[in-house]
């Protein structure tokens, strides 16, 4: 897993610009380091990298929906397996298609440029001259349910990847995955938060009284069911402790796709809450449904770590009444990067 430090720089424009930092993770069974990386994320924006011999640097263009492109420049400042993004790997078991498919081992696969959209497509060429190519299939990106019913029996669709893998010199052939389970590793400490631009037209947060709890990906209504109950029920312990978190659910498709950077700047004035969560793509995709903890801190605007329902309604009350602060929850996250209750 690579770390690179990055700056924009608009067409024409005389200065380069820091960005948001850029975090690559690629590792396929006999796969080297990436000379050249290319992606497409699901709202649309396309990224395009390429990296020097040593991985010391890189460079490329990144270009969002709306056709504004930008030139990116990129120097490695951290290199430690997959143990320093606070982001979602996601790994596949993958095969590959000759006479049949066969096991190919697991593919770990880490992208992230600061928006927390994950990839729908992503092509590679290794330092070795293998290419690769995947396209990405969800419930959540296709809009289809996870459960299908065929001839009356029921099945749960996985998450995928089709494509092709072509080695130096050969000929190519089919490649495919299946997801095993993307895990949150462990943020570092880390330099303030760039925020994203938001776009133009989109509504502030509404006035609610308590917590809002923003849903940001609208391809799973089971899941979001599912976390809504458990972020909001009070939970007894056979001690007699109850735990509950203040929250008002926010379920409004114009804060779709959203970012936590994006939707920190959207708080109405003279809001009571010091803390947005946020349910984004991986709290669908996760058994655990982990939602996002937003400061809201002027001077940490943005920052996040990620909590497990169960979780929230310790930290929601705690952190609204400044009886703990911030870092000792941030810093108490599992391996996996998510926070967990402290009483089971």
């Amino acid at each position: 897993m690579l770390e690179f430090r990055v700056w924009h720089n608009s067409l024409g424009a005389a200065e380069c610009e820091p960005g948001p930092r850029l975090w690559v993770g690629l590792a396929a069974e006999g796969g080297s380091a990436p000379q050249q990386l290319s992606w497409v994320a699901e709202d649309g924006i396309e990224c395009a990298v390429a990296f020097s011999p040593d991985m010391a640097a890189c460079w490329g263009h990144r270009r969002v929906a709306s056709a504004h492109l930008v030139q990116i420049r990129g120097e490695l400042v951290a290199s430690d397996g997959f143990s320093l993004a606070g982001s979602s790997i996601l790994e596949y078991d993958t095969e590959t298609l000759g006479m049949g498919w066969h096991s190919a081992g697991r593919l770990r696969l880490l992208l992230d440029d600061g928006s927390g959209v994950p990839p729908c497509w992503v092509a590679w060429r290794d330092q070795a001259g293998t290419a690769y190519s995947l396209g990405m299939w969800s419930p959540e990106l296709s809009g289809e349910s996870h459960v299908i019913r065929i001839a009356g029996t029921q099945f749960t669709q996985a998450s995928v990847f089709s494509g092709y893998r072509n080695a130096a010199g050969h000929a190519p052939v089919g490649f495919r995955g299946t997801l095993v389970a993307p895990s949150v590793v462990k943020p570092a400490p880390s330099e303030p938060v760039v925020l994203q631009d938001v776009p133009v037209g989109t509504p502030c947060l509404p006035s609610v009284e308590s917590v809002p709890l923003i849903r940001t990906d609208f391809g799973n209504d089971e899941a979001w069911t599912a976390a809504v109950r458990e972020v909001t029920e009070v939970r007894t312990l056979p001690n007699g402790d109850i735990f509950s978190a203040s929250v008002d659910v926010v379920d409004d498709k114009r804060f779709s796709g959203l970012t936590a950077t994006q939707l920190c700047q959207l708080a109405p004035p003279g809001a009571g809450w010091s803390l947005p969560l946020v349910a984004d793509w991986i709290t669908m995709m996760e058994p655990e449904h982990p939602v996002l903890v937003v400061d809201l801190d002027e001077d940490s605007l943005g920052r996040t770590f990620r909590a497990t329902p169960y979780a929230v309604h310790e930290i929601e009350p705690n952190l609204s009444l400044a009886n703990v602060d911030w870092e000792s929850f941030e810093y108490s996250a599992d391996d996996d990067g998510v926070v967990r209750p402290s009483f089971s």
